[in-house]
């Protein structure tokens, strides 16, 4: 009897390993930008606009992975959401959320209400337009799914997807000072 309750204990305890490899449940990250959600619980980057609400950066978040998924948890309210990381998780999961709190108050106040509104305007450097509209779906040279957060940043043209069908939202960078100087499709430029 022993002997089967140990080969079943055993069993249950490789099982649950195998199902949960890359699962860390204390994993406590932040947004690292304003995170848009669709349904209801799903995080994306794609159609901008057709994301009616967002997890504001610097929210605090328990991150689990599993597979080719990630579940993220809002610390203080307890909401639930999903992001497709695929097979590259970490550096994927990296252009949404950092281990580095992140305050934005550091920034003038003109910067923190774009950044609220999740829009970027002439003036704001990369890092503002990131943490305030996420990572591009397009750079100059083609589409970011498969960059990370740091050529992301490398770039001096950043594209969003705005709907389907409706134009796109482009934001141009100085490359002498990585400050926006042209914006297009930007709503109250």
């Amino acid at each position: 009897m022993k002997k089967s309750v140990f080969l079943f204990s055993t069993i249950l305890i490789a099982l649950f390993l195998f199902l949960n490899h890359g699962y860390a449940e204390n994993d406590i990250y932040y947004a690292r930008c304003n995170l848009k959600v669709i349904k209801g619980s799903i995080i994306t980057w794609v159609n901008w606009q057709s994301a009616p609400t967002f997890i504001p950066a610097g929210t605090k978040l328990r991150v689990a992975r599993g597979g080719s998924k990630a579940t993220l948890v809002n610390d203080k309210t307890g909401s639930s959401y999903t992001l497709d990381i695929g097979a590259d998780g970490e550096a994927f999961l990296a252009k949404f959320v950092t281990k580095k709190p992140l305050d934005i108050k550091k920034f003038p106040q003109n910067v923190q209400a774009n950044i609220r509104n999740a829009v970027a305007k002439i003036g704001m450097t990369k890092e503002q337009v990131y943490i305030a509209m996420g990572p591009p779906t397009k750079l100059s040279r083609g589409k970011t799914h498969t960059l990370t957060y740091e050529d992301i940043m490398g770039s001096d043209l950043w594209i969003y997807a705005r709907r389907r069908f409706g134009k796109n939202i482009g934001v141009a960078f100085d490359p002498n000072n990585g400050r926006v100087n042209r914006t297009e499709g930007i709503w109250g430029k």
